[in-house]
């Protein structure tokens, strides 16, 4: 990180962000970064409305928090219409990262996964919508899906589901994010976006791992969920897990296989993972190489290069997968 962020850090590595009474700073500070990110994502926000949001560890503790916000709201619904609430649902693609196999899992939830297919490896709206049905707590979509960095497409989702609305009921889309992009309408520009996480560390350049979760609204995000605390001082809010802190396709003639590339490359110092797709596409192997924001020119034509000789040396061998 830049030589500031370190002197910063390191000057309050003795703050005990937990403390909000005894280092209260730290409270405006993380307050004020809420509303700059919900304001970031056009949350429907008076002029001097506050954000609602939490910072987090990371994004996994973020998702399973807003799932929780999501189950609590949807059995109060199911509870006042008298209707069963036992047998929650989520709406995922195949393509999602683990932790929501987790909180479905952790937390009793029904996980329903569109699977994927070759070619096309995220989320397929329409089947999504397909599967909602009176139990579904919330669809999910990946704005850079972990597997192939590819955008699902948040606006047809959201327009799907309205339409489905219409007929049926009333259900929600859990957006989470990998980057911004503002020539896309996804964030809460569409009604039924009750959610966002916003990863603070995927590219890079920080040292601690950071999460936010922001609601569009204060009625998205249940009180039932939020304890108030007293025993480091005033009064707190706390609502956490934790309480500290390619385009194209060649023709296959492959005489060796992408974890042999990945083992390979380990050599010259590059690490670069090498894995499967998901269920129904599990027989496409991909490797993943992430470009951080200071990677140079220099090493980006080190890395051509070593994979170039990487590639040489087992046709050479003329290995088969």
């Amino acid at each position: 990180m830049e030589p500031e962020c370190d002197k910063l850090m390191m000057e309050s590595i003795n703050k005990n962000f937990v403390d909000m009474d005894e280092y209260r700073v730290t409270t405006e500070l993380h307050n004020r970064c809420v509303n700059i990110i919900a304001r970031l994502l056009n949350a429907p926000l008076g002029v001097d409305e506050a954000g609602v949001g939490v910072g987090t560890v990371g994004s996994s503790e973020a998702i399973m928090l807003a799932r929780l916000a999501c189950k609590r709201l949807w059995q109060k619904k199911r509870k006042a219409q008298g209707h069963p609430y036992d047998k929650p649902n989520i709406i995922t693609g195949a393509n999602v990262q683990v932790c929501w196999e987790k909180f479905a899992n952790y937390f009793e939830v029904e996980l329903k996964e569109v699977k994927l297919r070759e070619g096309y490896y995220v989320m397929d709206p329409e089947k999504a919508v397909e599967m909602v049905d009176e139990n579904t707590i919330c669809v999910a979509a990946i704005l850079g899906s972990t597997l192939t960095g590819e955008f699902e497409d948040v606006k047809l989702l959201n327009d799907l589901l309205v339409e489905k609305n219409k007929q049926t009921g009333e259900w929600w889309v859990y957006c989470t994010i990998l980057v911004f992009e503002v020539e896309l309408e996804w964030d809460f520009r569409l009604p039924l976006v009750k959610s966002i996480n916003v990863s603070g560390h995927k590219y890079g350049l920080v040292y601690a791992g950071i999460g936010w979760n922001i609601w569009r609204t204060r009625s998205d995000l249940p009180d039932e969920v939020i304890f108030h605390i007293n025993y480091l001082g005033a009064v707190q809010p706390t609502f956490t897990l934790n309480f500290s802190k390619v385009a194209f396709s060649l023709k296959d003639s492959s005489r060796y296989n992408e974890y042999k590339v990945a083992e390979t490359l380990r050599r010259f110092d590059w690490i670069v993972p090498a894995y499967t797709m998901p269920a129904d596409a599990e027989h496409v192997t991909v490797l993943r190489v992430v470009i951080r924001q200071d990677f140079s020119r220099t090493l980006a034509e080190r890395l051509v290069s070593d994979f170039e000789k990487v590639l040489h040396e087992l046709d050479n061998q003329g290995l088969m997968p």
